[in-house]
């Protein structure tokens, strides 16, 4: 659900984004009598093309150019607006971008975020204008400048969002496995539970016991048993489905909720789970113990309570254990 609201969140920026040049665009057209806009981005040497307003359409988002090939070269080596009405009489008179893009007259301002030049705004036309004014170079520089101020407020924005998204994930994940915690997986159990005794839907969950884990830690130290329970981690989550969830429940116990699954398809899956870490060639100083599981079984009844449900679940897998 997060990754989706933050998906749609991202698309919505870049939507409102490409809403503000392309009004931009249209004015700085409107105001300086030059009817081809264009708002690009620079690398160390390109230059590429974002937005366009073009009447003949000649200029297209995504064409990339040398950036020494375009005007906008000049502008960023000046970190200053250029403007010329004819630029066969200007000192870009011989300049390769004037036959390129075929611009008689242009006038370009740098867009700066932080510092960085990261592209321009330019206007142009096929045939030389009257002459700019101040005004005409002061209102220019004021729409890249607005561009940049956006440009930097999505950047906060998305840092932000980046900040809070590894808060939350940090928040509800083990710092050892990786795997989602105890506070997690009881919110998507109650969850589950709510869903079930409303539609009827099967709740199915798998508690996983480490056997040897306390040895591990007393005969060979703890990272030994920090390494079998990452190991564990890591064949669980690559044997799941994209629908379970897997949880480390407390030191030596992890729940894992199938949901829709029957208890022939679960129990498989945790007899599958518990041969794949048993095989798995673990290392511990200079031997190699059998890594073992025991699990149990816990299908959701009518009414149950998270309490419940784990608790059954816990039975049948002290009963595993003892057996």
């Amino acid at each position: 659900m997060t990754t989706e609201f933050e998906t749609d969140h991202q698309a919505e920026m870049a939507k409102m984004f490409e809403q503000r040049v392309e009004a931009i665009l249209k004015l700085g057209i409107e105001q300086f009598g030059l009817p081809v806009g264009i708002f690009s981005a620079i690398g160390e040497e390109t230059y590429e093309i974002r937005q366009v307003l073009h009447p003949e359409n000649v200029l297209t988002p995504g064409m990339e150019f040398d950036l020494e090939e375009t005007f906008c070269s000049q502008v960023i080596s000046a970190s200053k607006v250029f403007a010329f009405h004819d630029v066969s009489q200007s000192e870009l008179g011989s300049h390769p971008a004037g036959e390129k893009f075929g611009f008689a007259a242009y006038l370009g301002a740098p867009i700066v975020v932080e510092g960085e030049c990261i592209g321009t705004l330019a206007f142009g036309s096929t045939s030389p204008v009257a002459a700019f004014g101040e005004h005409d170079t002061d209102l220019v520089q004021l729409f890249a400048d607005s561009i940049g101020q956006t440009v930097a407020h999505i950047h906060d924005r998305k840092a932000l969002d980046q900040a809070r998204a590894d808060l939350e994930r940090s928040a509800n994940t083990d710092p050892l496995t990786g795997l989602y915690n105890r506070r997690y997986m009881e919110t998507v159990l109650r969850t589950e539970l709510e869903r079930s005794n409303r539609y009827g839907n099967a709740v199915v969950v798998g508690m996983v016991y480490f056997d040897n884990l306390k040895n591990l830690n007393e005969d060979f130290g703890y990272d030994a048993g920090d390494a079998a329970l990452k190991l564990f981690a890591n064949v669980a989550s690559e044997m799941m489905r994209e629908t379970d969830v897997i949880a480390r429940w407390s030191d030596k116990e992890f729940i894992i909720l199938m949901p829709e699954t029957g208890a022939a398809g679960a129990l498989n899956y945790l007899q599958r789970l518990t041969d794949r870490v048993g095989a798995e060639d673990f290392q511990a100083g200079t031997e190699h113990p059998r890594l073992t599981l025991s699990v149990g079984l816990g299908i959701a009844e009518e009414g149950d309570t998270l309490d419940k449900l784990v608790s059954r679940a816990d039975i049948a897998m002290h009963q595993s254990k003892q057996s």
